[in-house]
Order: C-alpha cells, then sequence, then structure tokens
C-alpha cells in the first residue's frame, strides 16, 4: 500500500555515500532537492538507503519521511553546530592514552600478549549524540503507515569480510543475498548507524549480536543494489566526492614516494568514495542493454532504472587546508607523524568535524543543485514508467 505515492508516480529511492566530515554536503543538496519538491506529496521518497556517514543522515530522514522540512532542519543543526568533541573524545587524557596504547602493543604487543589496539579514536561522544537526537521510533511509524517502504544500512562484518545490509522493512518486504553481501531484517537503532560508520582504523568497531561490524563503504561495490532490489523505479544518488580525477592530480606527475598519511588518503578514496561513481556508471550500462535487448523489457532479467547523480563540483582538500588548523591538537599532532602537512589534508576532509568547514559543505550542495536546476526538475517531474516501456533514447548522465 502506498499511501506517500500515487500509482502514477514512481517509486523513489535515495542513497548516500559515505565520507566522515564530508557528509554535511548531503545535507545541502537535500535542502535544495527538498526545495525543487522532493519529498513532497508529487515527489514523496519511500526507500532510503545510506552507508557510513551517509547513514546518519539517512536514519535521520527515514524517521522523518512525514514530515522531512522537520528532518532536514534536525540535520542542518547537527552539522552546523558540530564539533569534534561531539564524534570523538578529544581531551588530551583520551587521546594520549590511546596513542600510548598505540606505541605500547605495535611496540611490544608480542612481549606483552596483551591486547591489540583496536582504533585511533574514541566515538563514545557521537554515539551519545546520536541517540539524544535522532527519533528512531519515527521509523518505525513511518513503516507502519505505509510513508516508508524501507531504510537500509550496509556494514561490514570484521570477522569475515562479508557485508551484512540491515534493512528496516514491513515483513511483506522481500529479501535477497548477492555474493557476499546477505541481509537482515531488523529495527535500525544507533548502533547500526554507528557501525555503519566507523571508518576504519580511525574509528571502533561495533559489536552487533555477538559480531563486530566496520564501515558499511568496505567491499560495498554496488552501493545502488539495495535500492533496486527493494523496489526502486528511479534513484537519486548523492556522494561526496568530485566526480572524475581531479586536474591537480592528474598533473601532478611523478613524486618521491607517498607517506603514510597519502596511502591512507588514497585507500579512503578507493574504499568509500569511488564505488558509488562506478555504479553509476554500471547503471548506465544496464539500462542501455535493456534497451539495445530484443528480449521485450518486461521479460528481460535486468529493469530500466533512471539514477540520477549528484556530486561536488570541487575537491573540499583546499576548504580543508585552510581549515585544519581547528582539528584538535593531539589529533594534528598524530596526523604530522603520519606526513607532511600537504600529505594529511585528504584525511582532513574525513575527520574535520567543525562547523565552519561543515556549513561551507552545506553551502557548496546547495549551490550544485542549483546550478542543476533544470535537469533536476526534469527528472523529478518524469512520469512513471511501465516496465515494458523503457525510454526510446537513454537518459543523460547528471
Amino acid at each position: 500500500m502506498r499511501l506517500g505515492a500515487t500509482p502514477a508516480q514512481p517509486i523513489t529511492a535515495l542513497v548516500l555515500s559515505g565520507g566522515g566530515a564530508r557528509g554535511a554536503y548531503q545535507v545541502g543538496v537535500l535542502q535544495a532537492l527538498h526545495e525543487l519538491g522532493l519529498f513532497g506529496p508529487e515527489h514523496p521518497v519511500e526507500i532510503v538507503v545510506g552507508s557510513s556517514a551517509g547513514s546518519l543522515n539517512a536514519g535521520a530522514l527515514a524517521a522523518a519521511i512525514d514530515e522531512p522540512a522537520q528532518g532536514l532542519a534536525l540535520l542542518a543543526s547537527i552539522w552546523s553546530e558540530i564539533e569534534p568533541s561531539q564524534v570523538f573524545r578529544t581531551d588530551l587524557r583520551s587521546l594520549g592514552g590511546i596513542g600510548a596504547r598505540w606505541v605500547r602493543d605495535l611496540s611490544f604487543g608480542g612481549l606483552l600478549r596483551r591486547v591489540a589496539p583496536k582504533a585511533l579514536l574514541d566515538t563514545a561522544p557521537l554515539r551519545a549524540l546520536l541517540a539524544r537526537r535522532l527519533p528512531f521510533a519515527d521509523i518505525e511509524k513511518n513503516l507502519d503507515a505505509g510513508l516508508l517502504r524501507a531504510l537500509a544500512i550496509p556494514a561490514t562484518n570484521l570477522h569475515t569480510g562479508d557485508g551484512v545490509i540491515f534493512v528496516d522493512c514491513t515483513d511483506s518486504t522481500p529479501l535477497w543475498r548477492r555474493g557476499r553481501w546477505s541481509v537482515e531484517r531488523t529495527r535500525i537503532g544507533v548502533e547500526h548507524l554507528m557501525a555503519s560508520s566507523a571508518i576504519p582504523i580511525f574509528f571502533p568497531s561495533v559489536e552487533i549480536e555477538g559480531r563486530h561490524f566496520g564501515d558499511g563503504s568496505i567491499r560495498n561495490t554496488a552501493p545502488l543494489s539495495p535500492a533496486i532490489h527493494l523496489g526502486a523505479e528511479r534513484v537519486v544518488a548523492i556522494g561526496v566526492r568530485r566526480a572524475g580525477l581531479p586536474p591537480e592530480k592528474a598533473r601532478a606527475g611523478r613524486r618521491a614516494a607517498p607517506t603514510i598519511a597519502e596511502v591512507a588518503g588514497a585507500l579512503l578514496d578507493a574504499v568509500m568514495l569511488d564505488a558509488i561513481e562506478v555504479d553509476f556508471e554500471h547503471s548506465g550500462r544496464v539500462n542501455q542493454s535493456v534497451l539495445a535487448s530484443p528480449t521485450p523489457a518486461s521479460e528481460h532479467p535486468f529493469r530500466w532504472v533512471d539514477v540520477l547523480w549528484i556530486s561536488p563540483s570541487r575537491s573540499f582538500r583546499e576548504i580543508a587546508a585552510a581549515l585544519e588548523h581547528r582539528i584538535p591538537p593531539i589529533v594534528r599532532y598524530l596526523m604530522r607523524g603520519l606526513g607532511p602537512d600537504d600529505a594529511t589534508t585528504e584525511l582532513a576532509t574525513y575527520l574535520l568535524f567543525d562547523a565552519a568547514f561543515c556549513q561551507r559543505l552545506v553551502e557548496i550542495g546547495r549551490a550544485d543543485v542549483h546550478a542543476r536546476r533544470d535537469e533536476i526538475t526534469a527528472f523529478l517531474r518524469a512520469p512513471r514508467r511501465a516496465p515494458a516501456e523503457p525510454p526510446s533514447l537513454p537518459a543523460t548522465p547528471g
């Protein structure tokens, strides 16, 4: 039963990728999309998928799918007022203790046989923030009212390396399995968001039912897949990295051997940010195969799904470089141990949970949507398409 939409409206899903503090960009995009009608009665969102930092935004939106303006106001409030101490412990005693344990255990662990270090930062403040500000009970209310089909939160089982998609949905929603990804029906809560946003090495894993989980972007090579499996006919996907290769990197040429910070930044980019760009391109190829196939669309193993992909028009590195001094001193000290300042800037874009940085990203998100206003409006106004009626020409990628 679709109480939030009419039969003529496509089933719309929202997919939010991860990226630490870069998640603030998504809030600006969502605000501007709402102004263009997304979440409203003419363009309701029925499926929400979020991984890593995107899971935090997804949880808030799913809880407020009946009052989207209220949910967006909550997210804007959180991101515009955020400071590092609300995400991880920043006091010298806590950070110094963690650092000392890493040095001790990495240096003498084989002799002392102590428990190995688990993460660089303690995210207990983030858990408290989410528990205090996100109304998780409202997710169930919206599911029961038929306004929300599903909320899906991917996470990675760190014992096996397999992925798990936690899905909060009605009992009638069919589940699936794909490769090394399984799906579990559950009631989404703080622990699921904490697990999905546990940035490798930096944030600690989270235990759920005896299993330890980490960031939902690990191994997630098909971030659009959960939305499509849950029945989406069109998808709005929001990334947090500038599409393609930044010009400054393309011109960089041969340099000295990369520092640990540069390697870590490259790994985080690959693990957390590249997949949604690749999956968007893959969705275009699938649509082309449906269009070109002589098999009737209603009998084709795949189906046409319209995808709107929105990503930053600029790199966040220069913004982070100008504000890197706002990272707590002890964290900056630890980061400098990984390489020179210019090498740690990429890491800073993940860890700069600072109001000034996040507000700037919100502004960029809003501007990016307004710059594509006509294209996005046309996407939202497109009528629901019957499975056997793909368009005569493929949609132009955004």
